[in-house]
């Protein structure tokens, strides 16, 4: 049996299973995507890779959803399962699937509050990162990176119909949350917090967790999301609170363009000014949230 194997061995060496993992997976899932695509749509491997190079300049999104949703399995899911099952006895305990807080419809709710009010601290976060006085060719850089990155959005979120909605809605926001949770929150976390204070633990995965998101303005904003996503993963001892908030973090988004013809892009306006009482109302109803599921956890503690 394998389970177990590393169990005993140092952090670094878990640290370098872990790392082999997500580089195996990546190339084997994200080459089966590759391949399943190009299979598909009658193209080559070359010319399926071609397609994200140019995914903000529109085209290619159904080459998109299959290939990044088998990335996000190979890089994220795979890995922090596998790695778990070596690591641990009991994997399904380190990751924190074996168990959902009590009681669960108000944690849903505080969930659902946090969710609806986190927009707000991100683009506070964002319009603060955008107006450090960056060196200016590092500026031009920035600039052309959130260009791109709107057009990616765009293309992407420019959702055809019923199907297409579920189709961007699992790889945009299920798929996501499932698979960075079960290996920043899941793996990650629980992994360093046996070698240094939980704090400290839930600091350096954010910090990792948001340097691979790669939306170099927004790093402030998801490293704080990150951060509150590793204290609901500490408070309840469970992956599921931090895994719900993921995934209606990513949702919201995806539902507000399909359904309310949200202009998302005015989000990176820095010329629209900030509706400071709008912004505060939301950041207490934030606050509140947090310190209940605080409260709720410390209040009904896991008990095994």
């Amino acid at each position: 049996m394998l389970k177990g194997q590393f169990a005993h061995r140092g952090l670094f060496g878990q640290i370098l299973l872990l790392l082999f993992l997500i580089f195996s997976g990546m190339l084997l899932f994200t080459g089966i995507g590759i391949g399943l695509a190009a299979y598909i749509h009658e193209i080559n491997p070359q010319e399926v890779l071609a397609t994200f190079e140019h995914l903000h300049e529109g085209g290619g999104r159904e080459i998109f959803k299959l290939v990044q949703g088998f990335n996000t399995l190979g890089m994220y899911l795979i890995p922090a399962l596998v790695a778990a099952y070596l690591v641990s006895e009991r994997p399904e305990r380190m990751i924190g699937t074996d168990y959902f807080p009590k009681p669960g419809w108000l944690i849903l709710i505080a969930l659902l509050l946090a969710a609806y009010s986190m927009g707000a601290l991100s683009d506070l976060l964002y319009r603060l990162s955008a107006a450090l006085p960056w060196p200016a060719s590092m500026t031009e850089n920035l600039a052309s990176m959130q260009e791109i990155m709107l057009g990616t959005y765009a293309n992407i979120l420019n959702i055809q119909g019923p199907l297409d909605f579920v189709q961007v809605l699992l790889v945009m926001a299920v798929l996501p949350a499932i698979a960075e949770e079960t290996l920043f929150r899941g793996f990650i976390q629980p992994l360093l917090r046996r070698h240094l204070n939980p704090h400290l633990a839930i600091l350096i995965t954010s910090a990792v967790f948001a340097l691979l998101h790669q939306q170099y303005l927004a790093f402030l904003s998801i490293f704080v999301l990150g951060c509150l996503l590793g204290y609901l993963r500490e408070w309840s001892d469970s992956i599921w609170p931090s895994t719900i908030l993921h995934f209606l973090n990513n949702a919201s988004i995806v539902v507000l363009v399909y359904f309310f013809d949200y202009d998302y892009q005015n989000a990176f306006n820095d010329e629209q000014g900030i509706n400071w009482a709008e912004s505060l109302v939301l950041l207490a109803i934030l606050l509140f949230s947090i310190l209940l599921l605080s409260r709720l956890f410390r209040k009904n503690p896991r008990l095994d």
